[in-house]
């Protein structure tokens, strides 16, 4: 039995169709790949921002700390302990405040 040519048309048609769908697949592909791409160079570009805005915020908080090293008008440190008013230390044997969780050690995470 040999091949008419209408099969031939038939089986031409359905070539083109599985063809064409593929051809979208790939572009579709395509598309999603360039999304990505634009959306991880637009996260980085935020990340430089912050890094940026980070850099500049350090700059200000060194004029704090240049404010509590110097002296500053409410008389504490920046350890928090209240400065003496004549200069003298504490002395090394003064008991000095702890902070203790009163829940340390009571919850043990078996999970992992």
């Amino acid at each position: 039995m040999g091949i008419q040519p209408i099969d031939l048309s038939v089986i031409y048609s359905q070539m083109d169709n599985v063809s064409k769908f593929n051809a979208s697949q790939n572009q579709l592909v395509q598309a999603a790949n360039q999304h990505g791409r634009d959306k991880v160079a637009s996260e980085n570009l935020e990340k430089s921002k912050t890094v940026q805005n980070a850099a500049r915020d350090e700059a200000q908080s060194g004029n704090v700390k240049n404010n509590l090293e110097g002296g500053s008008s409410s008389g504490y440190s920046s350890g928090g302990r209240k400065r003496k008013a004549s200069g003298e230390e504490e002395p090394e044997d003064s008991p000095q405040d702890e902070i203790s969780d009163p829940g340390l050690g009571q919850l043990i995470d078996i999970i992992g």
